[in-house]
């Protein structure tokens, strides 16, 4: 008797949609799972891109010297970069021009983009902004003035893999190689200019170099990662990771949901047609 009535329920209809509904919410929950976790690793990646690092420390001021190399001697990658406006010079014409100095392994991750392409700004020559180009009338190898220092033009920069969005960055940009920044003269005590580490590493080096730095930060300084930063690009990858746990939730219960509305229905068919065994046998023996 239990035999045959669970074998009828098992090949029922209704049963059936119950074993279908549970089988697509559980594809569904893992097919998510294995998006939401490729995703989130191609963002991770595309990440140090935007920022050319895994991590940063930006300060208004030069950090000792200790600190880089304790950050080398944990295994990590380094790399500066200082920025400041400062007035460059074609002949007499003047024009402001945001200033990016960078060592020899910027970029760190990510594709600087120039005209002609695979270019990096070497000691004694600069890459220019078209707009700034075209501002000074200047084209690939003729001089700038840029301070003290006569500078030439090794070509342009289309696009930096950290340049990010800032509104209020007027200046088109002119990057020049670290070594050449004393000969300009433009960095003085008290001049406005921002310093930027960038670090490379797998994720228990940085997290032990964080440890040991952030204790000895000033309130100037500050380390952060893509996740941390304030800028579009950090928003952008905050919303990007919340947009994956709300479609992880809508799936979840939009399963669960299936499920209920299919055990609903086997339920009262169940009910409907007496689908208990005890009373299938009691009809049996009415009937006998």
């Amino acid at each position: 008797m239990i035999a045959r009535w669970f074998w009828r329920e098992w090949s029922s209809p209704s049963l059936l949609i119950v074993w279908l509904a549970l089988s697509l919410a559980v594809a569904c929950v893992l097919a998510l799972g294995n998006i939401s976790d490729r995703m989130e690793k191609g963002l991770s990646q595309q990440s140090r891109e935007f920022m050319a690092g895994d991590r940063a420390l930006r300060s208004s001021r030069e950090v000792p010297q200790a600190w880089l190399e304790e950050a080398q001697k944990r295994g990590l990658k380094v790399g500066k970069q200082l920025t400041f406006a400062t007035m460059t010079f074609a002949g007499d014409t003047p024009q402001l021009a945001n200033v990016k100095a960078v060592d020899d392994i910027y970029p760190m991750y990510g594709d600087l983009q120039t005209n002609p392409p695979g270019l990096k700004p070497q000691a004694g020559s600069v890459l220019l902004a078209p707009r700034l180009m075209a501002l000074l009338n200047l084209k690939t190898g003729d001089t700038i003035d840029v301070g003290d220092a006569t500078l030439r033009i090794a070509g342009e920069v289309i696009q930096e893999p950290d340049s990010g969005f800032n509104p209020f960055q007027m200046a088109p940009r002119l990057m020049m190689n670290l070594a050449d920044v004393d000969k300009t003269g433009a960095v003085q005590p008290g001049s406005r200019v921002t310093w930027r580490y960038k670090f490379g590493g797998n994720e228990n080096q940085l997290d032990g170099y964080e440890k040991w730095l952030l204790p000895q930060l000033k309130p100037e300084q500050r380390w952060y990662g893509l996740e941390q930063d304030e800028g579009a690009l950090g928003r952008s990858m905050e919303r990007s990771q919340q947009f994956l746990l709300l479609s992880a939730l809508l799936t979840l219960l939009l399963a669960v949901a299936a499920v209920a509305v299919a055990m609903n229905h086997y339920c009262r068919r169940s009910l409907r047609s007496g689908g208990d065994p005890q009373n299938a046998g009691g009809r049996a023996r009415a009937t006998a």
